[in-house]
């Protein structure tokens, strides 16, 4: 007699959410049979317009790949020297090619390395809280202690250092931090990042900062770099996404910049987890960096203008929002007496998917995130249907919460 086989996941996987897409695509599916097309607002995806020279460039490294063999390098040595460049015209600080700067796959994966390289069973790891989730579940699989770090409005969602008790300071091994901030919008300035490198300083936190939207800022903001503060490439790294600039996901590529040690323990760790970096691509962000703020502007004029759309429109329903100063999400408060999941659902009938901020940390909640990933004409059809779901329900003369991300 044959025993059936139990296949049981390991336990943490337990201790991290379920990925939910299976279940949004049969709900979808269930608003189109009703007529309804769904405009998916969850997730925060980069489109950018194909620039042929990069095109070009990675069909001739395609077609090249029968006559050479591929390099046995996984960092390209002129990419490296491109970035550096650039980030010394961009922030006055100089970066070692060979020592400081570290291509990656893209920077989700990279994140998710980062506890696996840094942090034993049982060491703390300091998230904000609400963050991207990738921060918690990587310390999770890493066999890591989340202790999270309230983002409040008061605060202009900039997590209070002076609050952490300082024994628990003393256990910690890495602080995540991301600014524009996934999921509020909110920037940083330099003089936090001081207070957040002397609070690392003083316990030995080796910080992560994720700068993923830098690119993405409006109104004329430039968001600083983590590193450009003095003593920020001692203690920590700081991770750029270059997708806005070689043509959107589909083009991801990451950048790790900062303290040689640390890049050097990632490096190591991702040697043994992924496949050499495809060369043309690094070498294609070596053309994308020439004239680089010509090439931004169109991504950030559409994303800005996105990002008015909805902002305007919310408005004229009653629903107080500030503008943000930077990345692909609008955190939104919701009408008095509805959870986030409860206000997310009532949208979802209307065909409108936006993640609740419970989903982001205990501290979300009270918000959901709305994602600026589809056209302008969509995002005034959101606003419509918004506004039908509020005059149905009675919600569009309650006062929702106001917040600023001044």
């Amino acid at each position: 007699m044959n025993r059936r086989m139990v296949i049981e996941p390991a336990e943490r996987l337990h201790q991290i959410p379920p990925y939910r897409h299976q279940e949004l695509t049969r709900y979808k599916k269930r608003l189109v049979a009703r007529g309804i097309e769904p405009i998916d607002l969850t997730v925060g995806s980069i489109e950018a317009p194909g620039r042929q020279d990069i095109i070009d460039h990675i069909i001739t490294a395609v077609e090249g790949f029968s006559n050479h063999p591929p390099s046995e390098n996984h960092i390209s040595p002129d990419f490296c020297r491109a970035f550096s460049t650039w980030f010394a015209k961009r922030f006055d600080v100089a970066l070692d090619p060979e020592t400081q700067i570290l291509p990656v796959i893209n920077t989700k994966a990279c994140v998710a390395c980062l506890p696996l390289a840094f942090v034993n069973p049982g060491e703390t790891v300091l998230i904000p809280d609400p963050s991207y989730p990738a921060y918690r579940s990587s310390t999770i699989m890493a066999g890591g202690r989340v202790h999270t770090l309230p983002l409040h409005e008061r605060n202009d969602f900039l997590p209070n250092l002076k609050q952490v008790d300082p024994a628990l300071a003393n256990q910690a091994k890495l602080l995540f931090l991301s600014y524009p901030n996934n999921p509020t919008g909110a920037v940083a300035d330099v003089t936090f990042f001081r207070e957040v490198i002397d609070f690392a300083r003083k316990h030995n936190i080796i910080v992560c900062h994720d700068a993923t939207h830098h690119f993405l800022t409006y109104d004329e903001y430039e968001a600083p770099s983590f590193l450009q503060t003095p003593g920020g490439k001692e203690v920590g790294i700081e991770i750029f996404s270059l997708s806005s600039l070689l043509g959107g996901d589909t083009w991801d590529l990451g950048v790790a910049v900062g303290n040689p040690s640390s890049l050097a323990a990632i490096a190591q760790l991702t040697y043994h987890i992924n496949s050499p970096m495809f060369q043309a691509l690094q070498e294609a962000a070596v053309i994308a960096f020439e004239n680089v703020e010509y090439h931004i502007k169109t991504v950030v004029d559409c994303y800005q203008n996105r990002r008015d759309i909805l902002i305007e429109g919310f408005q004229s329903l009653d629903w107080k929002l500030r503008k943000p100063k930077g990345s692909v999400y609008i955190w939104a408060p919701v009408p008095p007496r509805f959870s986030s999941v409860r206000f997310s659902i009532l949208l979802r009938k209307a065909g409108v998917f936006v993640v609740p901020g419970a989903y982001m940390g205990e501290y979300g909640e009270g918000y959901v995130r709305i994602a600026l990933n589809k056209p302008e004409a969509d995002l005034q059809t959101v606003v419509q249907r918004i506004e039908r779901v509020l005059s149905r329900h009675r919600l569009r003369k309650l006062v929702f919460p106001q917040y600023s991300l001044a």
